[in-house]
């Protein structure tokens, strides 16, 4: 049994981590030593070896423990006892923790809560010996790389976390009896809420949740006397680093199963009538919040299910919103922003075909057969003066379509704007696109290089009109063509270019070499 266990260990870990591992399994076969004595529970040795050398019991081994840590992780009652017996011969003992990257912080706390054993929870958190540890203990993180973020042991590095992570509402209630902080975050700003949802546990965080209300009913009576005016963030509206908060990163990770119950969660009933029920929803994280324009504003629920191109989260409450939208408003802006970039690049159209159009009459001499050139001078005013009101027009609204897109740069994020998948990926695109090539376009006419103007110009047409696909996608007559050359151009054409370049760049060299007249040329190079 020992065997399959050290063998699993040493497979989870790398290669560095493969030695301390065979290090500290060493460490227990030796003879004579404290690590010997701890893996036999054997407390007539503990005692001879503290005997002679008290300071044994801070012995380190190959992975930072120490030999009270090993008593807990064997975790069989007469470890246990021995544990209780020296804690209580050295209690400054119970502070020590991993002092090595692999499993850094670590505490005995941890470990009796990963262990499942709520009496010696209890017991270290009871006994009055231990009293001034009481908060070290509460406090202390787990942080080594063993705990970090995307590891099947991420637990939210503090003891409460531990114990919510794991589904022991028994502990929980226990080190909240004595202290614990509801609030504590984690090295990435992720509440105890963030942990329940990246562990996909609805049960413990409803429980969590209501007795966090509970316990800020008490606080806030004590806080109004001492101050009126402060204000507490609600724990399931904080953020992570990343940004997200609880309703938000289950859709972010995916969680559809956690999201549809958090969406449930957070109704009011108004009344009921038989099975009928009128329903409240916030739209709080839901949709986007337009309160605050001077703050950066958080991704919604909507906007994380689209950039994230999930459908498995459609939730019956979100298609009846976007519903609800279309109908009351996004149509009629949807109609009207087409309508303006219709006309804008109608004129656009206009303003290409007039520059590229020259104003002389061009009149054919029968007699002599030679062409004549007549400037006519109100054609000549009349083409300048359309060509700079449309030059206009097109320079401005290359400007506004800018300043929008910064806007919304500033207001998403630059990196969440970036990353936006799908339609708003295809609109992002298109628009800075554009307006890049209007203005690298204005700049080579300014300084009169006219063949790379003319260049730029047809590759700006084409990207300027194909923005109308934008406005085609919603529909169902249009929009499944319009998906499907999305994603030829995206993956089968990008794909079939990657390829045909490595082709054409081989075959290119050889051709060269082939039929290459001064091949003697070859020989002197080598």
């Amino acid at each position: 049994m020992l065997d399959d266990i050290i063998f699993a260990v040493t497979n989870a870990d790398t290669d560095s981590n493969q030695s301390e591992v065979e290090q500290q399994t060493e460490l227990m076969y030796t003879d004579n030593t404290i690590w010997t004595a701890v893996f036999n529970a054997d407390k007539t040795a503990i005692d001879h070896l503290i005997d002679i050398d008290p300071d044994v019991i801070n012995t380190r081994g190959a992975v930072g423990e120490c030999p009270i840590h090993m008593l807990f992780l064997c975790g069989t009652d007469a470890h246990l006892e021995i544990a209780r017996d020296l804690i209580i011969r050295f209690p400054i003992i119970v502070t020590q923790i991993y002092n090595k990257p692999r499993y850094y912080g670590e505490n005995i706390l941890h470990i009796a809560i990963v262990k499942r054993n709520p009496t010696m929870v209890e017991w270290l958190l009871y006994n009055n010996h231990l009293e001034s540890y009481r908060e070290e203990l509460l406090t202390a993180t787990a942080t080594g790389d063993f705990f970090k973020i995307g590891q099947p042991s991420y637990y939210g590095e503090t003891p409460l976390g531990f114990a919510c992570c794991t589904n022991q509402w028994d502990i929980v209630e226990i080190l909240l009896k004595y202290g614990a902080d509801m609030d504590a975050t984690d090295s990435n700003d992720n509440t105890i809420l963030h942990m329940l949802v990246i562990c996909n546990l609805s049960e413990i965080y409803g429980k969590f949740k209501a007795r966090w209300i509970e316990q800020q009913t008490i606080n806030d009576s004590k806080k109004i006397i001492k101050s009126k005016l402060m204000k507490h963030t609600k724990l399931w509206n904080r953020l992570n680093k990343d940004g997200l908060t609880p309703l938000t990163l289950a859709a972010d990770l995916g969680r559809a199963q956690m999201l549809s119950w958090l969406l449930d969660e957070r109704k009011t009933i108004q009344w009921s009538y038989g099975n009928v029920s009128c329903v409240l929803h916030p739209l709080d994280q839901l949709d986007r919040d337009f309160d605050d324009d001077n703050k950066q504003r958080i991704l919604s629920v909507i906007e994380v299910m689209i950039k994230n191109n999930n459908p498995e989260l459609v939730h019956p409450i979100i298609t009846s919103l976007i519903d609800k939208k279309w109908k009351y408003f996004a149509s009629r802006i949807l109609i009207r922003r087409f309508l303006i970039t219709f006309l804008y690049l109608l004129v656009f159209l206009g303003t290409t075909i007039i520059q590229q159009t020259r104003p002389e009459i061009i009149i054919a001499d029968e007699n002599d057969q030679k062409a004549i050139l007549i400037n006519d001078k109100y054609s000549s005013v009349m083409h300048k003066i359309l060509s700079r009101i449309g030059r206009f027009i097109v320079i401005s609204g290359a400007l506004l379509k800018s300043a929008r897109e910064i806007h919304e740069m500033r207001s998403l994020g630059f990196w969440n704007y970036i990353n936006s998948t799908g339609s708003i990926f295809l609109e992002n695109f298109l628009s800075c696109s554009f307006c890049l090539g209007i203005f690298i376009t204005q700049i080579f006419h300014l300084f009169e290089i006219h063949h790379y103007e003319t260049l730029i110009l047809a590759f700006t047409s084409l990207i300027g009109w194909g923005y109308m696909f934008f406005f085609i996608m919603p529909f169902r007559f249009t929009g499944p063509f319009v998906i499907m050359i999305y994603k030829m151009l995206f993956n089968d054409v990008l794909r079939f270019c990657i390829i045909y370049i490595i082709f054409l760049a081989g075959f290119s060299q050889s051709y060269f070499v082939l039929f290459n007249r001064n091949a003697s040329n070859f020989e002197n190079l080598f």
